[in-house]
């Protein structure tokens, strides 16, 4: 028996841990996949076997259609009744025919016509002669019936003016002369101020008295068309 004495200093070599590594990973593949087959397999084995097919057997019945019903035959109408014709009436002879014997006339004779009177044509209706115009006013009665005209229209306008009471509290006094014009059948024209007073208040106090008048109008005498007229309107605001 040989005995191999060596250096007792001498350690193995160390092995190769790569090497080492590989053979586990190995080893532990190994284990898995027969943990999976074997689960596998258990799991195959728990698992019920399939249930057989069944065949359903439809059974189709042939079944005949019932046959319609017979529709009711028409119910004849009833027979009409027998109309017999009436007789026709006998025919009534007719009367005969009386005839007349018509008289011959005489041809008659032409006579000689008698001369006929002439004929007056129509007198033209009388027309009566139409009034003579009145006679026209002489000057001297027109200018009188146009001043006594005038001396009423001076007095209606002079009664008929109103003093404002601006005019009272101011104590105004004057005089303005208004123009104005009327038509023959006493309608105001146009008035207008000819002559102030000095004072607005008695002017547009005036003014609108003459305006606000009523006027008859003209007379026979006086002239047929308008014709202007002059008045002074005196108005005082002071205590008489």
């Amino acid at each position: 028996m040989n005995t191999i004495v060596g250096n007792p200093s001498w350690t193995p070599p160390p092995l190769n841990t790569n090497k080492e590594h590989f053979g586990r990973a190995l080893l532990v593949g190994a284990v898995l996949e027969a943990l999976l087959v074997g689960g596998l397999i258990w799991v195959g084995s728990n698992t019920p076997p399939p249930q057989p097919v069944v065949k359903k057997i439809i059974a189709i019945q042939m079944i005949q259609p019932v046959p319609p019903k017979p529709k009711p035959k028409p119910v004849p109408p009833p027979p009409k009744p027998m109309v017999h014709p009436k007789p026709l009436p006998r025919p009534v002879p007719l009367p005969k025919p009386v005839v007349h014997q018509v008289p011959v006339p005489k041809p008659l004779i032409a006579k000689t016509p008698l001369p006929l009177a002439p004929v007056a044509p129509p007198r033209p209706p009388v027309v009566p002669p139409s009034p003579p115009p009145p006679p026209a006013p002489s000057m001297a009665a027109r200018q009188a019936a146009l001043a006594e005209y005038a001396a009423l229209v001076r007095a209606q306008v002079q009664a008929d003016a109103h003093v404002p009471e601006a005019i009272r509290l101011m104590h105004l006094s004057g005089t303005a002369i208004i123009t104005f014009r009327l038509a023959p059948s006493g309608r105001l024209q146009w008035a207008k101020i000819s002559r102030s007073s000095g004072a607005g208040p008695i002017d547009r106090a005036a003014l609108k008295s003459v305006k606000e008048g009523q006027y008859p109008p003209f007379s026979k005498d006086m002239p047929k068309h308008a014709t202007n007229f002059t008045v002074e309107v005196h108005l005082s605001g002071r205590a008489s």
